[in-house]
């Protein structure tokens, strides 16, 4: 029996918007991600530390003995995790070093995902937000008037945390083209690691007091807005919290 199929007797769906568990819960579980996407949360004002993907774990602190968990985990699409009570993990971690230097190892890129995080949450608040974050600025761009500065409207890049502020009345979401030297105004080239996401991929506009949100020419993925697609090139208005997603990668719009 090899390992992939040992543990698939461990696989437990969750579809999106559950809650897998509680911070302050007893923890006797190891997860591993197997397909999909979960977010981590810590505090009162359930601040977003770290978003995980397959491959990714979590629930390390149930390999101390009556540990209660320290995040709360939310569901952002259906997902499937490997759960592994305690004594199993200790039965596979003794009986094979590889998986213990896995986990070692992911353990240190999590720490240190973790720790930019929080790091980037010292210095700017985002309006009606007690959770401290730091906010990006799109670049300047003297083909584009800018938005009136009383107004505060921002995007939350989910994957990694990232906060920018909406200044200008056109912006423009994708990829960097290293080819030709294009950058879009929200360059999402380090957030798109598998290269889905097209080079000028969607466009906000802010017109008449309202933000809107169209798809591009070219955006070959597909552009999605609270779940629903896009009509390449007809403009949507855009709420406060919408979430905007372009291919896999999802985006909260707060206004």
């Amino acid at each position: 029996m090899s390992k992939e199929e040992g543990l698939n007797k461990f696989i437990t769906s969750f579809k999106k918007g559950e809650v897998i568990y509680t911070r302050g819960e007893p923890q006797d579980s190891f997860f591993i991600v197997n397909k999909g996407k979960v977010q981590l949360k810590v505090g009162d004002d359930e601040l977003i530390v770290v978003s995980l993907l397959k491959g990714d774990f979590f629930g390390e602190e149930s390999l101390n003995e009556s540990q209660v968990a320290a995040y709360t985990v939310d569901v952002l699409e259906d997902t499937d995790v490997v759960k592994i009570p305690y004594p199993s993990l200790m039965d596979m971690m003794q009986k094979n070093t590889e998986i213990s230097l896995k986990i070692l190892k992911k353990q240190a890129d999590k720490n240190l995902k973790i720790l930019e995080s929080m790091l980037s949450m010292m210095y700017t608040q985002v309006p009606g937000k007690r959770k401290t974050v730091k906010t990006e600025k799109v670049k300047d761009d003297t083909t584009a008037e800018k938005v009136d500065p009383n107004v505060q409207a921002y995007l939350l890049i989910q994957r990694s945390n990232r906060v920018v502020q909406l200044t200008k009345t056109q912006t423009f979401l994708g990829r960097r083209d290293y080819t030709t030297g294009f950058i879009p105004d929200v360059d999402l080239t380090k957030e798109d690691e598998e290269k889905y996401i097209s080079r000028k991929h969607a466009k906000l506009e802010f017109i008449d007091g309202k933000f809107y949100i169209s798809e591009e020419s070219g955006a070959v993925n597909g552009t999605f807005l609270n779940g629903v697609k896009l009509t390449t090139g007809v403009k949507h208005e855009l709420k406060n919290e919408d979430e905007i997603t372009l291919c896999h990668l999802n985006i909260n719009f707060k206004y």
